[in-house]
């Protein structure tokens, strides 16, 4: 191909199509589970997001709720970047077969980078503080009973006695206007060329260069709607699991229907979180305590299952 203006511009044209139509068709996985948030700044903040108590009978005076009065936190955005650079002479001989592929891949993880942030925090969603002050996986969130009266709310679940660790697990409610992720997007990624022929890069370097670049961030969002566990992927523990999620409720009293409606596991769980979740029947201990027999799956198509590349498929020690 010769290199004069003309062509490189019809070169970039390529490029750009190639990104812009590839990166929405990008399957990820972080949209059911998390906020997409707009953000105008270097960083955003977020009031406390406290459960609203519920609709009560009005007497007298409202009772308003004041969002964010305990308290605020930020989550700064961060800038992502991503450059390749192709030789003159490849494209002076028409040696660009790659390109097309190149350019895909990079639209590729610009729309994967989301999946990255959010799982990235989620896994370590144990050890990092959430909007409350404790740990966003914690065995002691403020919550309340039936009767309004101030309580615990566990959203994990360790081995029991005798249980070997695996890799974690997680259940999500995504039902709820609120969710327990946040994704904030500053900027959005694009592609740009640095293709000038008499100066820069391709002057000096005798190479063309696109990059592309974007402003973005995740946080944590409401606890209430994710459990972690690192106990076996059994019937009984996704039985104790979804129990410990529905045993949430609003000031005064009502259930806060928190029960979850996705599972995503790592690939290291996927065979028996199929079984579980896609399989009408489970082998059952029979009564004599020694041998199974074939039982009805209490659990099956109770949540939508999802198997996440991003989660960690070994077990990890806490």
């Amino acid at each position: 191909m010769d290199i004069n203006i003309g062509n490189i511009n019809a070169l970039t044209t390529r490029v750009n199509l190639a990104f812009n139509k590839y990166i929405e068709t990008v399957d990820t996985h972080y949209q059911p589970f998390t906020m997409v948030v707009p953000s105008s700044a270097g960083e955003n903040l977020y009031p406390r997001l406290m459960e609203l108590p519920g609709f009560r009978e009005w007497f007298g005076q409202r009772v308003v709720h004041r969002i964010g009065e305990e308290g605020r936190i930020s989550v700064a955005n961060r800038t992502f970047e991503q450059t390749f650079s192709i030789r003159r002479e490849d494209i002076e001989d028409d040696q660009m077969g790659f390109l097309t592929p190149i350019v895909q891949q990079l639209a590729s993880d610009a729309a994967s980078l989301p999946d990255k942030l959010i799982f990235e925090l989620l896994e370590n969603g144990h050890k990092n503080r959430g909007m409350d002050g404790q740990y966003f996986f914690d065995p002691d969130h403020e919550a309340y009973d039936q009767t309004g009266t101030l309580t615990a709310f566990s959203n994990i679940m360790r081995p029991a006695s005798g249980e070997a660790t695996t890799a974690a697990w997680y259940l999500f409610n995504t039902r709820q206007p609120m969710k327990p992720m946040i994704f904030q997007n500053r900027r959005k990624f694009v592609i740009q060329a640095r293709t000038q022929l008499q100066q820069g890069n391709v002057f000096n370097g005798n190479e063309f260069v696109w990059g592309a670049d974007g402003r973005c961030a995740a946080g944590y969002g409401l606890h209430n709607f994710a459990f972690r566990s690192t106990a076996p992927l059994t019937a009984e523990n996704l039985g104790k699991a979804i129990g410990q999620m529905q045993a949430q409720y609003r000031r005064d009293g009502t259930p806060y229907n928190t029960r979850p409606d996705m599972i995503f596991v790592p690939t290291s769980l996927e065979g028996p979180a199929r079984q579980l979740i896609e399989k009408d029947f489970l082998p059952t201990l029979a009564p004599d305590g020694k041998t199974y027999v074939t039982g009805s799956n209490p659990w099956s198509r109770t949540a939508k299952l999802v198997v996440c590349p991003y989660l960690n498929p070994l077990a990890v020690s806490e």
